[in-house]
Protein backbone atom coordinates (compact mmCIF):
# COMPACT_ATOMS: atom_id res chain seq x y z
CA UNK A 1 0.00 0.00 0.00
CA UNK A 2 1.43 3.45 -1.13
CA UNK A 3 1.35 5.74 2.26
CA UNK A 4 2.25 9.47 0.35
CA UNK A 5 0.56 11.30 3.60
CA UNK A 6 2.10 8.33 6.11
CA UNK A 7 1.28 4.87 7.52
CA UNK A 8 1.54 3.47 10.81
CA UNK A 9 2.27 0.23 10.98
CA UNK A 10 3.13 -1.77 14.59
CA UNK A 11 3.98 -5.29 13.53
CA UNK A 12 4.34 -8.32 15.93
CA UNK A 13 4.98 -11.81 14.36
CA UNK A 14 3.56 -14.83 16.01
CA UNK A 15 3.31 -18.14 15.34
CA UNK A 16 2.13 -20.20 12.38
CA UNK A 17 3.27 -16.92 10.26
CA UNK A 18 0.70 -14.83 11.98
CA UNK A 19 1.25 -11.02 12.34
CA UNK A 20 -0.10 -9.00 14.57
CA UNK A 21 -0.35 -5.24 14.51
CA UNK A 22 -0.24 -3.74 18.23
CA UNK A 23 -0.48 -0.03 19.64
CA UNK A 24 -0.38 1.18 23.02
CA UNK A 25 -3.92 1.58 23.80
CA UNK A 26 -5.12 -1.95 22.61
CA UNK A 27 -8.21 -3.02 23.78
CA UNK A 28 -10.04 -6.64 23.49
CA UNK A 29 -11.05 -7.21 19.75
CA UNK A 30 -14.53 -8.62 21.61
CA UNK A 31 -16.46 -6.52 23.66
CA UNK A 32 -19.53 -6.64 26.20
CA UNK A 33 -22.57 -8.36 24.57
CA UNK A 34 -26.02 -6.74 25.43
CA UNK A 35 -26.44 -6.14 28.61
CA UNK A 36 -23.16 -4.12 30.41
CA UNK A 37 -22.53 -4.80 33.95
CA UNK A 38 -21.93 -2.08 36.19
CA UNK A 39 -18.33 -1.36 36.72
CA UNK A 40 -16.20 -2.18 39.98
CA UNK A 41 -15.53 0.66 42.19
CA UNK A 42 -13.00 1.02 44.83
CA UNK A 43 -14.46 -0.74 47.87
CA UNK A 44 -13.36 2.08 49.85
CA UNK A 45 -16.44 4.26 50.90
CA UNK A 46 -17.47 6.88 48.53
CA UNK A 47 -20.42 9.18 49.13
CA UNK A 48 -20.47 9.91 44.92
CA UNK A 49 -20.58 6.23 44.59
CA UNK A 50 -22.89 5.69 47.15
CA UNK A 51 -25.14 8.07 45.93
CA UNK A 52 -25.06 6.53 42.55
CA UNK A 53 -25.78 2.76 44.01
CA UNK A 54 -29.12 4.72 45.56
CA UNK A 55 -29.83 6.07 42.87
CA UNK A 56 -29.84 2.74 40.63
CA UNK A 57 -31.73 0.97 43.32
CA UNK A 58 -34.39 3.69 42.86
CA UNK A 59 -34.57 3.16 38.89
CA UNK A 60 -34.73 -1.04 39.69
CA UNK A 61 -37.52 -0.09 41.48
CA UNK A 62 -39.21 2.03 38.83
CA UNK A 63 -39.16 5.27 40.48
CA UNK A 64 -36.31 7.70 38.55
CA UNK A 65 -34.36 7.35 35.41
CA UNK A 66 -30.92 7.39 35.42
CA UNK A 67 -28.65 8.33 32.11
CA UNK A 68 -24.78 7.49 31.91
CA UNK A 69 -23.68 10.58 30.24
CA UNK A 70 -20.27 11.27 28.39
CA UNK A 71 -18.76 13.10 25.01
CA UNK A 72 -16.58 11.83 22.56
CA UNK A 73 -14.19 13.44 20.49
CA UNK A 74 -14.14 11.13 16.83
CA UNK A 75 -11.02 11.86 15.01
CA UNK A 76 -9.54 11.29 11.50
CA UNK A 77 -6.92 9.69 12.47
CA UNK A 78 -7.48 5.89 12.48
CA UNK A 79 -7.64 4.41 15.55
CA UNK A 80 -5.09 1.58 16.21
CA UNK A 81 -6.61 -1.78 17.58
CA UNK A 82 -5.14 -5.54 18.04
CA UNK A 83 -5.49 -7.46 15.20
CA UNK A 84 -4.92 -10.59 13.57
CA UNK A 85 -3.54 -11.10 10.16
CA UNK A 86 -1.57 -13.75 7.96
CA UNK A 87 0.75 -12.32 5.44
CA UNK A 88 2.09 -8.94 5.19
CA UNK A 89 1.86 -6.45 8.22
CA UNK A 90 -0.84 -4.11 7.72
CA UNK A 91 0.02 -0.13 6.83
CA UNK A 92 -2.60 2.25 7.72
CA UNK A 93 -2.36 5.71 5.71
CA UNK A 94 -2.56 8.71 8.23
CA UNK A 95 -4.06 11.32 7.31
CA UNK A 96 -2.02 14.94 6.40
CA UNK A 97 -4.01 16.60 8.82
CA UNK A 98 -5.98 15.56 11.33
CA UNK A 99 -9.81 16.73 12.03
CA UNK A 100 -12.45 15.88 14.64
CA UNK A 101 -16.06 16.08 15.27
CA UNK A 102 -17.82 15.81 18.89
CA UNK A 103 -20.71 13.54 19.99
CA UNK A 104 -22.41 13.89 23.10
CA UNK A 105 -23.94 10.43 24.39
CA UNK A 106 -26.49 9.24 27.24
CA UNK A 107 -26.93 5.60 28.12
CA UNK A 108 -30.48 4.54 29.50
CA UNK A 109 -29.07 2.48 32.45
CA UNK A 110 -32.73 0.31 32.59
CA UNK A 111 -33.73 0.29 28.93
CA UNK A 112 -30.02 0.57 27.38
CA UNK A 113 -31.38 3.08 25.01
CA UNK A 114 -28.70 5.74 23.50
CA UNK A 115 -29.70 8.89 22.82
CA UNK A 116 -27.16 10.72 21.45
CA UNK A 117 -26.15 14.10 19.03
CA UNK A 118 -23.27 15.73 17.10
CA UNK A 119 -21.68 19.21 17.13
CA UNK A 120 -18.97 20.55 15.52
CA UNK A 121 -17.28 21.10 19.19
CA UNK A 122 -17.83 19.89 22.53
CA UNK A 123 -19.09 23.72 24.30
CA UNK A 124 -21.31 23.84 27.36
CA UNK A 125 -24.28 25.43 24.95
CA UNK A 126 -24.06 22.32 22.87
CA UNK A 127 -24.32 20.43 26.11
CA UNK A 128 -27.22 22.36 27.37
CA UNK A 129 -28.68 21.73 23.95
CA UNK A 130 -28.64 18.17 24.56
CA UNK A 131 -30.03 18.62 28.18
CA UNK A 132 -33.07 20.55 26.34
CA UNK A 133 -33.85 17.26 24.38
CA UNK A 134 -32.92 14.67 27.02
CA UNK A 135 -35.75 16.71 29.40
CA UNK A 136 -38.25 16.55 26.74
CA UNK A 137 -37.39 12.27 26.39
CA UNK A 138 -37.88 12.18 30.24
CA UNK A 139 -40.33 14.94 31.22
CA UNK A 140 -41.15 13.94 34.90
CA UNK A 141 -38.84 13.13 36.95
CA UNK A 142 -36.87 12.12 39.07
CA UNK A 143 -34.28 12.05 36.46
CA UNK A 144 -30.74 11.44 37.41
CA UNK A 145 -27.79 11.80 35.11
CA UNK A 146 -24.33 10.80 36.07
CA UNK A 147 -21.59 12.65 34.87
CA UNK A 148 -17.48 13.50 35.30
CA UNK A 149 -16.77 16.96 36.52
CA UNK A 150 -15.61 18.65 32.82
CA UNK A 151 -15.23 21.89 32.50
CA UNK A 152 -18.67 21.76 30.03
CA UNK A 153 -20.79 19.92 32.47
CA UNK A 154 -19.86 22.55 35.39
CA UNK A 155 -20.53 25.88 33.02
CA UNK A 156 -22.47 28.54 34.45
CA UNK A 157 -24.67 28.04 32.16
CA UNK A 158 -25.48 24.42 32.80
CA UNK A 159 -25.87 25.56 36.64
CA UNK A 160 -28.67 27.68 35.05
CA UNK A 161 -30.59 25.50 33.02
CA UNK A 162 -30.49 23.05 36.28
CA UNK A 163 -31.89 25.74 38.26
CA UNK A 164 -34.87 25.87 35.92
CA UNK A 165 -35.36 21.82 35.99
CA UNK A 166 -35.48 20.78 39.23
CA UNK A 167 -36.41 16.90 38.71
CA UNK A 168 -33.04 16.53 37.20
CA UNK A 169 -30.36 15.60 39.42
CA UNK A 170 -26.68 15.31 38.95
CA UNK A 171 -24.80 12.53 40.05
CA UNK A 172 -20.72 13.06 39.78
CA UNK A 173 -18.47 10.03 39.04
CA UNK A 174 -16.01 9.07 41.18
CA UNK A 175 -12.66 11.29 41.01
CA UNK A 176 -10.05 9.47 39.52
CA UNK A 177 -12.67 6.64 38.23
CA UNK A 178 -14.80 8.12 35.98
CA UNK A 179 -13.88 6.74 32.71
CA UNK A 180 -13.94 3.23 34.19
CA UNK A 181 -17.18 3.89 36.12
CA UNK A 182 -18.93 5.26 33.10
CA UNK A 183 -20.79 2.60 30.45
CA UNK A 184 -21.27 5.16 28.28
CA UNK A 185 -17.27 4.92 27.66
CA UNK A 186 -17.80 1.78 26.30
CA UNK A 187 -20.66 2.74 23.25
CA UNK A 188 -17.93 4.96 22.18
CA UNK A 189 -15.25 1.68 22.17
CA UNK A 190 -17.90 0.22 19.79
CA UNK A 191 -18.44 3.22 17.48
CA UNK A 192 -14.55 3.42 17.28
CA UNK A 193 -14.09 -0.11 16.73
CA UNK A 194 -17.05 -0.16 13.71
CA UNK A 195 -16.08 2.70 12.08
CA UNK A 196 -12.75 4.09 12.47
CA UNK A 197 -10.23 1.48 13.85
CA UNK A 198 -7.27 0.32 11.44
CA UNK A 199 -8.89 2.47 8.23
CA UNK A 200 -8.33 6.19 7.19
CA UNK A 201 -11.89 7.43 6.13
CA UNK A 202 -11.91 9.54 2.69
CA UNK A 203 -12.72 13.09 5.14
CA UNK A 204 -13.67 13.57 8.24
CA UNK A 205 -17.66 14.41 6.72
CA UNK A 206 -17.46 10.74 5.77
CA UNK A 207 -15.97 9.32 9.27
CA UNK A 208 -19.26 11.15 11.18
CA UNK A 209 -21.57 9.81 8.81
CA UNK A 210 -20.69 6.87 9.26
CA UNK A 211 -20.75 6.89 12.77
CA UNK A 212 -24.27 8.18 12.62
CA UNK A 213 -25.56 4.97 10.54
CA UNK A 214 -23.54 2.98 13.45
CA UNK A 215 -26.04 4.98 16.07
CA UNK A 216 -29.28 4.58 14.05
CA UNK A 217 -28.70 0.89 13.89
CA UNK A 218 -27.01 0.34 17.62
CA UNK A 219 -29.23 -2.20 19.63
CA UNK A 220 -30.12 -1.46 23.40
CA UNK A 221 -27.13 -2.05 25.86
CA UNK A 222 -29.11 -1.94 29.18
CA UNK A 223 -26.71 -1.56 32.36
CA UNK A 224 -27.11 -4.94 34.89
CA UNK A 225 -29.10 -2.90 37.98
CA UNK A 226 -29.27 -3.87 41.92
CA UNK A 227 -32.32 -6.31 42.50
CA UNK A 228 -34.90 -4.58 43.34
CA UNK A 229 -36.27 -4.79 46.74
Amino acid sequence: MSCASGCIAIPRTGSEGWTTSRAADVRPKTRSPATLSTPRRNNRPNARGTSITRALTQVAQGAAALLYLDECDLHLLPVLRAMWMKGPRLRIPTPGQNARHAFFGALDAASGVFHWTDQDRKLARHFVAFLDYLATVYPTGPLFLVLDGAPTHTAKVVQKWLAAHPQVHLLWLPKYAAHNANPAERIWGLMKDNVAANRLAGSIGVLVAAARRFFGGLAPHPVALPVAA
